[in-house]
């Protein structure tokens, strides 16, 4: 049986259950439920997304599929990182740094913050003086790396990358989940164990497409 697309997902699922009475909406559940533990512990070169968001508040909403935040760069006179603050240490920098290009970043609940603070200079907004660069349009453009949550499979939406590459994943994280919703302890230990050792390969691969290639010597 081929596993290319959600339809044919739901069926290897029934297929494995080896049960007449797993419906095909409590199926749906375990397809929701194993992608929630894909979000949880994947973290892929093709999870990463790269998008540019425009801040023109203090608290800009990150975008609706992150997961986890790589880089964050500001494309001035030329392009340079924004270095990650902890919201403690926002404080202090937002007295220190009051104009010119964004030097800090830092995530608040389910916002980006950044130092300067974005409208700190617009009259309008604070009544002081004149906008300094680069708040002139109220609006501060960055562009983030960041880990992306899996697009989940639906009737509209039949496949993604990982149901593509490792259809196995899909198969026993479900089968997972069923045991644990028909309280087979001993099949949520048999799929868990083969979890993990798709998650280690994954992970493995992962960090070859990232840090792959000979080792090179130098000489001299």
């Amino acid at each position: 049986m081929a596993l290319a697309t959600y339809t044919d997902l739901k069926a290897a699922v029934a297929d494995w259950a080896h049960r007449s009475n797993v419906s095909t909406s409590t199926i749906d559940t375990f397809i929701d439920l194993a992608e929630s533990e894909f979000n949880n512990r994947l973290r892929c070169v093709e999870q990463e997304t790269v998008a540019a968001l425009a801040c023109t508040t203090k608290y800009t909403d990150l975008p609706s599929d992150f997961l986890e935040m790589r880089v964050v760069e500001y494309d001035g006179s030329i392009l340079k990182n924004v270095a990650y603050a902890t919201p403690e240490y926002m404080a202090w920098l937002r007295a220190t740094y009051t104009s010119g290009d964004p030097v800090a970043y830092s995530i608040r609940g389910t916002s980006l913050e950044l130092v300067p603070e974005v409208g700190a200079d617009d009259p309008t907004v604070d009544g002081f003086g004149s906008d300094v660069s680069p708040f002139e349009t109220g609006e501060v453009e960055v562009i983030l790396t960041y880990y992306a949550k899996i697009t989940a499979l639906s009737d509209s939406n039949t496949t993604n990358w990982l149901l593509t590459s490792h259809p196995n994943m899909y198969l026993y994280e479900c089968l997972r989940q069923m045991s644990i919703y028909t309280k087979d302890d001993a099949s949520v230990a048999r799929y868990a164990t083969l979890m993990q050792g798709y998650y280690s390969g994954l992970q493995a691969s992962d960090n070859g497409k990232r840090f792959g290639g000979p080792l090179v010597m130098r000489v001299g």
